[in-house]
């Protein structure tokens, strides 16, 4: 794989490593992520496509004001958490469209039923599918060994089918058909009052990773599509599931399945490398200039269709090597290249965190890097922010089987406890390296977050300072669930976020 490029903000790393580990490990994170690192194989049988539903109602969901909190589990074997989170992101489930149609027109949905059924026992709120990987059959280059899944999982599933043409062109009947099945499928009355909704769906895993759109060599490939391409396939799958929209500019005149569905955009990278607000850009608008202009032979082509299609705009933000407060910075740069419609739709990030666990070793800064990647990224104006990932061995881990939470996952289950049922009433800010952001607590208390980016830990020991506080705040809470009583009006404050309250609860 090559490194990513050199530039002043990219040498910038708080824990060790060179430049050019920690860059390889964010570029790995994008393979890793919906490439199932380690979900368990499981048996599947055909199901056949059900007709199309009126979906009943569906159990009472957690407040929407949690839904932030999102997560990605690898493995059904990894036994369901005890931490809240009220979001669940179907990448890296085995549940790809080359593990579902092996064979054309025969539909394996045995392990996505299992997941949809253990969703909606434990009553999560919002469920995202992530298309990806094209079945061998249907690859226009089934030995293509540059994409991704192809060492282990079946080479050319990054290269679409013949019937999509590379101006968005043709029946795309491959794709449209597999949509059609699945959505049919996972809609079906009966199939909900077991199994949980998928509110949200996802066109493509990370099509920045693409020779098509982008000069920058990514290793290995996501997709090999053109703008053009991409979004036609986003505009059938719309107009499939919602029954609205337009395809190829065609008024779309088919019967919804779930009118209350919403399509996302195909997942970009928030990170300021790579030409990846190109990419981003240029699927919502196509009208990138300079650096952000479309490449030669892109085919962008579609104005602001891709902006059309898209619900919900999406992207995958990874700090990792660098201090999570710089969530901020990158959020606004995306937010900065969307226009007044798009900047008015939630802005997710369906997978996120700091990717590889040598880039964000100890598990002290790992707690207090995860509760303050949280903080701002809700700060920031993050509708959901799925982590990645609860039990994976290499990213982001927040369980093992071995010793049960992290200490960072303990700290993902004590965050979601200070955001449900909360509202942010001033942004988090800093006042030299002493960060605060304000709340207002379900029971109606102001509460204040607070850490100091100067502080750290070391092999079990964490530095502080000491801080004045108002009079007001007469506890604090940390990241494990502690409460302390405030002495003097003062507080030592580290690295790892507190919550300031006026009393115990």
């Amino acid at each position: 794989m090559q490194a990513w490029p050199k530039t002043t903000r990219e040498r910038r790393w708080k824990h060790g490593a060179g430049w050019e580990l920690s860059l390889v490990l964010l570029a790995l994170i994008t393979l890793a992520g919906c490439q199932g690192i380690s979900g368990a194989s499981k048996q599947q049988t055909t199901s056949t496509t059900p007709t199309p539903p009126a979906p009943p109602t569906p159990p009472t969901p957690p407040s929407q004001k949690a839904t932030l909190l999102g997560l990605h589990i690898l493995s059904t074997a990894t036994p369901w958490p005890s931490i809240g989170f009220t979001g669940f992101r179907l990448c890296d489930t085995e549940t790809r469209w080359a593990q579902i149609e092996k064979s054309p027109g025969v539909y394996d949905f045995r392990t996505l039923d299992g997941w949809l059924a253990e969703l909606y026992a434990h009553n999560t709120a919002t469920v995202i599918y992530t298309f990806g990987q094209v079945p061998p059959w249907a690859s226009s280059n089934p030995n293509d060994a540059a994409c991704d899944y192809a060492s282990w999982a079946g080479a050319g599933g990054c290269d679409l089918p013949t019937d999509i043409n590379p101006d968005g062109s043709g029946t795309d009947q491959s794709w449209v058909n597999f949509v059609t099945a699945l959505v049919q499928h996972v809609n079906d009355p009966t199939y909900r009052q077991t199994h949980a909704h998928i509110q949200y769906w996802e066109p493509w895993n990370e099509f920045f990773r693409n020779n098509f759109v982008t000069t920058y060599n990514w290793a290995p490939i996501s997709l090999r599509a053109t703008y053009a391409q991409m979004v036609r396939m986003s505009e059938d799958l719309r107009c499939i599931v919602t029954g609205t929209g337009s395809v190829n500019r065609n008024p779309c005149t088919l019967t919804p399945i779930d009118s209350t569905a919403k399509i996302l955009s195909p997942s970009d990278f928030g990170q300021d490398c790579c030409g990846l607000e190109n990419t981003f850009q240029n699927f919502l608008y196509c009208n990138g200039t300079g650096k952000n202009a479309p490449i030669p032979g892109s085919q962008c082509t579609t104005g602001s269709r891709g902006s059309a299609v898209s619900d919900v705009i999406n992207s995958h933000f990874y700090t990792g090597g660098f201090p999570p407060e710089d969530l901020a910075t990158n959020v606004q740069k995306y937010k900065a290249l969307l226009n007044a419609t798009d900047l008015a739709k939630p802005l997710f990030s369906d997978e996120g965190g700091w990717a590889g666990n040598s880039e964000v070793s100890d598990p002290d800064i790992q707690a207090s890097w995860l509760a303050r990647y949280y903080l701002i990224g809700w700060s920031s104006g993050l509708a959901q922010m799925y982590w990645y990932a609860y039990d994976s061995t290499e990213f982001g881990t927040l369980w093992t089987p071995r010793d049960g939470l992290t200490k960072a996952g303990v700290a993902y289950g004590q965050i979601y406890n200070w955001i449900a049922d909360s509202t942010l009433t001033t942004p988090c800010a800093a006042k030299g390296t002493v960060w605060t952001c304000g709340l207002t607590l379900a029971d109606g208390t102001a509460a204040q977050a607070i850490w100091d980016t100067s502080q750290t830990c070391t092999d079990g020991r964490c530095t502080t300072s000491t801080q004045n506080v108002s009079s007001a705040f007469t506890n604090f809470q940390d990241i494990t669930g502690t409460n302390t009583p405030v002495t003097n009006g003062t507080v030592a404050i580290g690295i790892k976020p507190i919550l300031l309250k006026p009393s115990a609860p």
